[in-house]
């Protein structure tokens, strides 16, 4: 009996044995840690390196100062001279009329001098207006006749013209007799107008 038993625990044993050695032959062996931990961590160094390499930025050269613009000096305005007033003379508007002596015969006789006067007087007034009359004209178509103040610097003239400049003229023709007043002062120009005959 003791035997059998014995017979028993032998095979059982070797059973065990060889069950034992099957299931570690049939099994893979397991990588070891060290060996996995040491590939991955030399991969993650190398990873982030090169991580590293490709995204810090090249260092920028540094920018140039902005210069400052020097404010400009601003222009003085130059005074502007105030005109000067003209003088106080009282009047206005002036016309110029003929004396009678003219107003009864505006002719003009060829070969001979022609002479008539004239004045400048405030408009609406008979008065002769009180200033020198030297910028007065008188013409005949082309011809300028002499202008000569009369009456003491009033503005009353003479206005004459030659014989050489009356023989230019056409008997029986109608002619017209411009005498201008410039102005002076306060006192505006006027021009008048008259009608005047050739005759021989």
């Amino acid at each position: 009996m003791r035997k059998s038993l014995l017979s028993l625990l032998v095979v059982a044993t070797v059973i065990a044995t060889i069950l034992v050695a099957g299931c570690t032959s049939s099994t893979s062996p397991t990588p070891s840690p060290q060996v996995v931990s040491s590939n991955t961590t030399s991969t993650t160094a190398t990873t982030t390196s090169s991580a590293v390499t490709s995204v810090t930025p090249s260092p920028s050269a540094s920018a140039s100062p902005t210069p400052t613009a020097t404010p400009t000096a601003t222009p003085t305005a130059t005074p502007t001279a105030t005109p000067t007033a003209s003088p106080s003379v009282s009047g206005g508007a002036t016309s110029i009329y003929g004396t009678p002596s003219f107003n009864s015969n505006p002719t003009v006789t060829r070969d001979l001098p022609a002479s008539w006067q004239f004045v400048i007087v405030p408009t609406g007034s008979t008065g002769a207006l009180a200033f020198p009359a030297g910028t007065v004209t008188a013409k005949i178509g082309s011809l300028t006749g002499q202008v000569t103040p009369i009456s003491g610097g009033t503005a009353s003239v003479a206005v004459s013209f030659t014989s050489a400049q009356t023989n230019s003229l056409t008997a029986g023709h109608a002619y017209t007799l411009t005498v201008s007043f410039a102005g002076y002062g306060n006192y505006q120009p006027s021009v008048g107008t008259f009608q005047i005959t050739a005759v021989q």
